[in-house]
């Protein structure tokens, strides 16, 4: 099992973008993603110039479609054809996220808490799912950086309460990436690490996220493992409650030349379970060790630090291991 950086939130001209769709892969790959989402707004023409040339030159695209509605926004990725957006109502939405999954498609909700109508007509999630289970992940970062917009703040509670209830969900970033940067000037990125079993491909990267087998971050990398009963389980796992021990090993390697530029630096390793922080203890640069009694519900690993103009702020989420009776 490898952890990849993926950027799960394109556009291009094919929408509301300035990219081609090669300058859009080629940029993602110019920034060390392993691979990309094209995620146009209703549309997925896009996905009909991405060659198999193309992908060897630059990464791995995954074909995929934001469904733009009045009611939220949707990243469908995947499945093997189209399913119709246009007249779905808060109260059908059970409905055509179960034809989505019937495909083989991937779902996730996109900024849920955007700021909405009448601003920003349709951006906040005003669907009324009751099958979160035919819902996959929820993007609780969104554009460059998570830590200056009310969306990204409002989104992690959001996604906790969803959790709480009890649905298995992962989390993602995305940058909402619509177009080239300026010369010279990198700016913060986000990256969706996926747990991919085996050689990185569309389906490799879709089942890390129906599995769970996510974290985002702003630089820094993770290793989470639990051992619970001589068995070594990771993230979107179900474990037991009652004793574990869980290790998270950081690298502050990868991709290191285009965040350190930032200044990021990592303070502390904090254990949230159930929306509560649990254990935190200091970062030294040696792996962590957090010795506990599981209760039923659901613990993540969190990395907060610093980085260029903000302090006391995630780095790092991990999606969750959960704990049941």
């Amino acid at each position: 099992m490898q952890y990849l950086p993926f950027e799960l939130h394109c556009h291009t001209q094919h929408s509301d973008g300035t990219f081609t769709v090669p300058q859009l892969l080629e940029s993602v790959a110019a920034y060390g993603y392993t691979g990309m989402a094209l995620t146009d707004h209703n549309a997925v023409t896009g996905y009909l110039e991405i060659t198999e040339e193309l992908q060897k030159r630059t990464c791995l695209a995954i074909p995929g479609i934001e469904w733009t509605t009045f009611f939220g926004h949707m990243l469908v990725l995947g499945g093997n054809r189209f399913v119709d957006w246009r007249f779905v109502t808060p109260d059908t939405i059970d409905e055509a996220l179960a034809e989505i999954q019937s495909i083989g498609g991937v779902v996730g909700v996109a900024h849920p808490c955007e700021v909405g109508s009448p601003l920003m007509c349709g951006c906040n999630w005003e669907f009324r799912v009751t099958r979160w289970d035919l819902v996959n992940y929820v993007e609780v970062w969104s554009e460059p950086d998570p830590h200056t917009r009310a969306k990204n703040i409002l989104a992690l509670p959001w996604y906790d309460n969803l959790l709480n209830q009890g649905h298995h969900l992962a989390l993602s970033a995305g940058r909402d990436w619509h177009g080239p940067d300026k010369p010279g000037k990198v700016p913060l990125l986000t990256a969706t690490y996926l747990g991919i079993d085996g050689a990185p491909s569309i389906s490799s990267a879709l089942d890390a996220l129906r599995a769970g087998r996510t974290y985002v971050t702003l630089g820094p990398t993770l290793d989470i493992q639990l051992h619970q009963g001589g068995a070594c389980f990771g993230l979107g796992d179900t474990v037991h409650a009652g004793e574990a021990e869980l290790t998270v090993q950081i690298a502050e390697t990868e991709r290191r030349e285009l965040w350190s530029r930032h200044q990021i630096h990592i303070d502390r390793v904090r254990l949230t379970a159930n929306g509560a922080p649990l254990q935190e203890v200091p970062y030294t640069g040696e792996p962590v060790t957090f010795r506990e009694i599981l209760s039923p519900g659901w613990l993540r690993v969190e990395l907060l630090g610093s980085y260029t103009g903000a302090s006391e702020q995630r780095l790092a989420i991990t999606s969750p291991i959960y704990a049941d009776i």
